[in-house]
């Protein structure tokens, strides 16, 4: 029996050992990082087109079939200058008719009048009574009042006839055209397009991020494909308010002030922004942790007293305002400064507070980059 208790004493006391023995520490986590540099936003180069400031679409205000068109895409025009006309059978028709009408109109005009003067004659001799001159004068008021509608129908139909023909309503260059002779065309619908050869503007697409960076009145370098070497200055005029759903770009319109005759409309120019640029960060895709409809990078505290091989760090989860830049980056608008550090890789496995290694000779400048 004691043989017994003193087994059980003994196991009791093993059993309580190895429940004092403490849980094996856990392994710092090796991360891959970079620290954030700033780029100062270079010289960038785009491909646009030189368009017209002014431009109109010529259309007829009546349907009708196109009879002719006097211009092709090219031709110089000048104002009051018939650019197209339509079939105007119709037209003259209804001018006719119209016509007609007036003359019947001021026929019965004139027998009314006539009949008021008879009336008013045999009223003087006692032979017609009161009444009678009033009817007369009543009829008359009402073929006067029909003559002027129908000069008012006439004056209708001529205008009418001149809508027949388009004119242009200023000197210009043709630049696109809309129908061809023999097509039925809608009203309002497009005939012509004609642009004012001055003022000209340069037209590029640019990332969404980038209109962020530029300053008022930034500047740019233009010249001609066929003439890089002729490059004149011209100054941002307008950025498109909405980016384009489909490619998120935005438009700009930079003036051409004085323009040679190497940039005719139409022609494609080499546009370069200048140093001026407001300075940028980007990080990759990767290092943005998207959570609770908010965008958060981890950014690493290192304690620069470790070894020469690796250092101890701590990573905090801070929040971040990005933008859509190119090549699989995000544009950091604000949140962050040059010279810390972020985790770029295994951003959704990390803990606020949790201890990392950063590599010595980790990655450094080149992630963190502004693209």
């Amino acid at each position: 029996m004691n043989r017994h208790l003193v087994f059980a004493a003994f196991a009791g006391l093993l059993l309580a050992a190895c429940q004092e023995e403490t849980a094996p520490p856990t392994a710092v986590r090796p991360v891959l990082s970079a620290r954030v540099a700033v780029d100062e936003a270079g010289p960038q180069s785009f491909v646009g087109t030189v368009e017209a400031r002014d431009k109109v679409d010529l259309g007829f205000q009546l349907l009708g079939r196109l009879l002719t068109r006097t211009v092709d895409v090219g031709d110089v025009v000048r104002s009051g200058e018939v650019v197209a006309t339509i079939d105007p059978t119709t037209l003259d028709l209804t001018v006719r008719s119209a016509e007609a009408a007036l003359g019947n109109r001021r026929a019965e005009r004139e027998n009314a009048a006539a009949t008021v003067t008879r009336v008013e004659a045999l009223r003087a001799t006692g032979t017609a009574a009161e009444a009678s001159l009033e009817d007369a004068r009543t009829a008359y008021d009402a073929a006067d009042a029909a003559v002027r509608q129908a000069e008012a129908d006439l004056a209708k139909a001529r205008d009418a006839l001149g809508y027949a023909e388009l004119r242009a309503g200023f000197n210009g260059i043709v630049t696109a055209t809309g129908a061809e002779p023999g097509q039925t065309v809608a009203a309002g619908e497009s005939i012509v397009t004609i642009a004012k050869p001055d003022p000209r503007d340069a037209v590029i697409d640019v990332p969404d991020w980038l209109v962020g960076t530029l300053k008022s009145a930034v500047s740019f370098a233009i010249a001609p494909q066929i003439a890089p070497d002729q490059t004149i200055v011209g100054q941002l005029r307008e950025i498109a308010p909405d980016a384009d759903p489909l490619t998120r770009t935005r438009r700009l319109k930079i003036a051409l002030t004085d323009p040679p005759s190497l940039f005719r409309l139409g022609s494609t120019v080499e546009v370069r922004t200048d140093r001026r640029a407001s300075p940028t960060i980007t990080l990759p895709e990767a290092a943005v942790l998207t959570r609770d409809g908010g965008t958060f990078v981890w950014v690493i505290t290192v304690n620069e007293t470790g070894s020469s091989a690796q250092r101890e760090g701590t990573v905090a989860l801070r929040q971040v305002t990005t933008a859509p830049a190119d090549q699989g980056r995000l544009h950091i608008v604000s949140g962050l400064s040059a010279g810390e550090r972020v985790a770029i890789a295994g951003v959704h496995s990390l803990q606020d507070g949790q201890k990392v290694l950063v590599p010595a000779d980790g990655t450094r400048g080149s992630e963190g980059d502004a693209s």
